[in-house]
């Protein structure tokens, strides 16, 4: 696949991950970050990658599952503060820390 052709597909696929979240298809959501994440990295756009570990930790999240919601946090966190987008570090921050809150409540 060249990367014109796989950018196109990678935008697609997370128009479809973010019309499956609106649905509450959580699963079908992550999955299709899942396969948008293997051109984002074939792309090398760690920034792209951070949203969409960004959005699987939101999808974890709202299917209560937070464990795997901090581990895809901590990832976009990490990409984020590699790039250096200070402001999206800070809002994956803000995420972790809620999710540490439900993980304590547990």
């Amino acid at each position: 696949m060249d990367n014109e052709l796989a950018a196109k597909t990678m935008i697609h696929l997370n128009q479809l991950a973010i019309q499956e979240v609106r649905r509450k298809n959580y699963q079908r959501a992550i999955g299709y970050f899942t396969q948008s994440l293997v051109l984002e990295e074939k792309l090398g756009m760690k920034s792209q990658m951070a949203e969409s570990f960004y959005n699987m930790a939101g999808a974890y999240y709202f299917m209560e599952d937070y464990e795997q919601a901090l581990r895809k946090a901590q990832m976009a966190e990490t990409l984020f503060r590699q790039e250096g987008k200070a402001e999206d570090t800070q809002k994956v921050r803000d995420m972790i820390d809620e999710i540490s809150v439900k993980i304590q409540e547990i």
